[in-house]
């Protein structure tokens, strides 16, 4: 598997391509504050776009998601529940990234827990994880993990935005990232990028579980 990250210089938001054979083309997990570098970047690679995954519905994720949809046509999935958060979006959550306003894709496609995904000749393997946000869900490629706002390397996802709960962030690490092969890379939506086995040992934020 290929995989390219774009990370914006504004808050550091990790957006992840991803592909396997050139004619197959390609899966974007997360459409943040760098939509016109990704653009470039499949247009530079010969790239076709054909789905475009969100792990949540906060605007550093997903600001970028509907230009990206216009100019690729690629559809845009997210969890029905962060679905609806996108159009309630409190206006002091766009305005910590400098927005006013998110424009909405043209329509979502809504993932579930355990749903599998057969796009762009991957497997992905949707898990529900909220705590950083109630819709929040990691996609498991391979032997990688996609998790956005869930774990960090050594840190974990705030949970003082609505919706969140360190609780239920704990209980998501707990039933489904700490059940995974300590090997397992993952790819987090800040920061780099850690392992299941080295979060599982040194994470103070998930120490106990």
């Amino acid at each position: 598997m290929n995989l390219e990250t774009f990370s914006d210089l504004s808050f550091g938001t990790n957006c992840y391509l991803l592909w396997k054979e050139k004619n197959e083309g390609a899966v974007l997990i997360d459409a943040g504050l760098s939509a016109h570098t990704i653009l470039d970047f499949l247009k530079a690679k010969e790239l076709s776009l054909r789905a475009i995954l969100l792990t949540h519905g906060h605007p550093d994720h997903t600001v970028g998601a509907a230009q990206i949809e216009e100019e690729t046509g690629a559809p845009v999935y997210i969890h029905e529940v962060d679905a609806r958060f996108i159009d309630m979006m409190p206006s002091e959550i766009l305005r910590m990234i400098g927005i006013t306003e998110v424009k909405k894709p043209s329509e979502f496609k809504t993932v579930s827990d355990n749903q599998i995904l057969e796009i762009a000749g991957l497997q992905i393997k949707v898990l529900h994880t909220p705590g950083h946000s109630p819709g929040s869900v990691s996609f498991l490629v391979e032997d990688s993990l996609f998790c956005g706002d869930l774990i960090f390397y050594g840190s974990s996802g705030r949970t003082d935005f609505p919706g969140g709960s360190m609780d239920v962030l704990l209980n998501s690490v707990r039933n489904n990232v700490f059940v995974l092969p300590d090997e397992t890379k993952i790819y987090p939506g800040h920061m780099q990028k850690t392992t299941v086995g080295w979060e599982r040992r040194t994470n103070p934020f998930l120490s106990g579980l």
